[in-house]
């Protein structure tokens, strides 16, 4: 196990070498973006919504890690992003953000990434949380289960859609 997580760590870390000025510092050390749209999305994202930049400051404060992928394209009536938990190693904790950069506007996706913050905030207040089952039983505990699976939170919910308002009213 251990074998297989350096072997995707380093897989992303070469990624994410790939896809930026190696000599220009991250400005997000626990946010990392594995294609050049999501390093477009991180990269956009905090400029244009000051909550955005709030959660992602949050979560620096945290043993949590997300790496921002795109989400292959679905057809309508899926979720347009999800998190999932990939694992842990020492004291930090790995998630997994898929944002589906096709079917919905930068916009939206900044808000899709305002909510899937909220829930990775959410994973790094609960120290429990140490794999899948883990997520699994924070979510049935914090929120519900709206489709096999696939899980909700309020604050999530409320969090996506103060961003969609802040973009609206041009707050940037």
């Amino acid at each position: 196990m251990r074998k297989a997580f350096a072997a995707i760590v380093l897989a992303l870390f070469a990624a994410r070498v790939a896809l930026g000025d190696p000599d220009k510092p991250a400005t997000w050390t626990r946010t990392v973006p594995l294609s050049p749209s999501a390093a477009e999305l991180l990269g956009s994202a905090p400029q244009r919504s000051p909550i955005v930049a709030l959660l992602l400051r949050q979560l620096e404060d945290t043993d949590v890690s997300v790496y921002l992928a795109d989400m292959k394209p679905t057809r309508n009536g899926t979720p347009a992003s999800t998190l999932v938990y990939l694992s842990n190693e020492g004291a930090t904790r790995y998630l997994l953000v898929r944002i589906d950069p096709w079917r919905v506007s930068m916009r939206e996706r900044i808000a899709l990434l305002g909510h899937e913050l909220q829930h990775a905030l959410e994973v790094a207040a609960s120290p429990e949380v140490r794999d899948s089952g883990g997520i699994e039983t924070l979510y049935r505990r914090i929120g519900w289960e709206w489709m096999r699976g696939q899980f909700e939170t309020r604050a999530a919910q409320v969090m996506g859609n103060r961003v969609r308002a802040q973009l609206a009213a041009g707050r940037s």
